[in-house]
């Protein structure tokens, strides 16, 4: 039995999240002209099916340019699942954003810029920033390093008994600038203060300040540097973050954008 036009949707839909590429489409529905070019009728009924929502495409992958049927095929949600299980599947080592790139292949490639926004703002993953670079945490990681644990709807709250620092913290940056200012000026304009430094003028918890400093890193407000010597005071370096990945702690902070 030859097939007709009315047999194109249920063979994109059969092709699942492969897709069916469009060569195999003008070989099976094109008619004679198949082998050349698209005719002028199965060119509209393609774009008749993707303007009604049933399917959409074309996507090209290498030669091959796809289509698929609604709901199927890469989407930001499939290359943010992915991008999920790969930062789950390096634990505590911090994964960078050239790294995850280079991981994530296939049809999800084309999806992974808006994929890794999706991933970080549901935290699914955790967004870590050191200068301008930009490192990847699994959230559960987070939870047992951090003191974090996923909460309802995307958001994640500090484990039992810990602040939440996505809400009511009672430590904010505002808290913080005038300390940091004060000692940036004293260190003669120079931007990266010394956490330990931070600490002492604030007079509080290490935990609360350490917290909010994650916090802001991964809003991206403030960046943390690790340190480029051993030879500073023990004092300073059991005061700075420690991060899975990074053998040495974090002990400067830098306000962004502050005059």
């Amino acid at each position: 039995m030859a097939v007709t036009f009315d047999d194109l949707l249920p063979a994109i839909v059969k092709a699942g999240d492969a897709g069916l590429s469009l060569a195999k489409i003008r070989t099976t529905f094109g008619g004679k002209a198949a082998a050349k070019k698209v005719t002028p009728e199965l060119r509209e009924k393609l774009a008749t099916l993707a303007h009604e929502g049933a399917i959409w495409g074309p996507l090209k992958q290498g030669v091959a340019q796809l289509y698929f049927a609604r709901g199927r095929g890469p989407s930001i949600e499939t290359a943010s699942r992915a991008i999920v299980t790969l930062v789950a599947s390096s634990g505590v080592k911090l994964i960078s954003k050239p790294g995850l790139g280079k991981k994530v292949t296939g049809m999800n490639k084309k999806f992974f810029p808006d994929g890794l926004k999706h991933a970080v703002s549901s935290q699914a993953i955790v967004e870590l920033t050191c200068g301008s670079s930009k490192y990847y945490l699994h959230r559960d990681v987070a939870a047992e390093y951090f003191g974090f644990e996923p909460a309802e709807q995307g958001r994640i709250a500090p484990a039992s008994g810990g602040r939440d620092v996505t809400a009511a913290a009672s430590l904010t940056l505002d808290d913080v600038l005038p300390a940091y200012r004060r000692l940036k000026a004293e260190q003669g304009g120079f931007s990266a203060v010394k956490i330990y430094d931070l600490m002492k003028a604030l007079n509080g918890s290490k935990e609360e300040l350490h917290r909010l400093l994650i916090d802001e890193t991964k809003a991206g407000r403030v960046t943390i540097h690790p340190t480029t010597t051993v030879d500073l005071p023990k004092e300073e370096m059991e005061a700075g973050i420690r991060l899975a990945g990074f053998p040495e702690p974090f002990v400067t902070v830098v306000v962004k954008n502050d005059p």
